[in-house]
């Protein structure tokens, strides 16, 4: 019995969150209403209550949980004493592209156009970030850049994020691997390079 009503519970949050990726797309977050959720979900609001306080309760916990699989499946990747490498810029961006395949509509919701959700693209941007930075070890090195080690952190962020709503907008143009391959050969070998232009002075 028990198994029966976890079940239960676990596809009423399903639809209610299904339901809210889905206005989020069509209306923008502020436009949407609870009674909009349950009609779409198709329950009363009453049920939506039971399991979440409000909309930001929902957006909140929706959010949390998205990230939190994100950044286990980041903390995984296998990282050398260069965290720059272009096998390790391949393998994250591969890693983040996997994981926003199995989760298209959220994704969508959350960082395309006018109904975009900014507070989400700055704590995903935050995962990338610091796993860039786990192996940063002055002690080795490391800390003698010709540039700032700020200014590439954010450089390279900015590109990961570029390409995945890139790759989200334009409906997974690239199979994961493939655009992973090709992002990680522009950021290290130069755009010009990477596309076989030749590089005129």
């Amino acid at each position: 019995m028990n198994k029966k009503t976890d079940l239960r519970i676990l596809r009423t949050k399903q639809s209610i969150r299904k339901a809210f990726y889905e206005l989020i797309q069509e209306k923008g977050y502020e436009a949407i209403t609870i009674q909009d959720i349950a009609d779409r979900a198709m329950i009363n609001r009453n049920t939506f209550y039971l399991h979440y306080q409000n909309k930001p309760d929902l957006l909140d916990k929706c959010m949390n949980e998205l990230l939190s699989e994100l950044k286990d499946a980041v903390v995984l990747c296998p990282i050398s004493m260069n965290p720059f490498s272009i096998s390790i810029l391949e393998t994250v961006m591969q890693t983040l592209l996997e994981h926003i395949s199995l989760n298209t509509t959220f994704y969508y919701a959350m960082l395309i156009e006018e109904n975009r959700i900014y507070q989400f693209r700055a704590k995903m941007e935050n995962i990338i970030k610091d796993k860039l930075n786990e192996r940063w070890n002055p002690a080795q090195g490391q800390s003698h850049l010709a540039i700032s080690k700020d200014l590439l952190l954010e450089y390279l962020v900015s590109a990961f994020m570029g390409i995945v709503i890139w790759w989200i907008k334009n409906d997974q143009p690239l199979p994961a691997d493939e655009a992973s391959s090709q992002f990680s050969r522009i950021v290290t070998y130069g755009h010009l390079k990477a596309a076989g232009i030749p590089v005129e002075e």
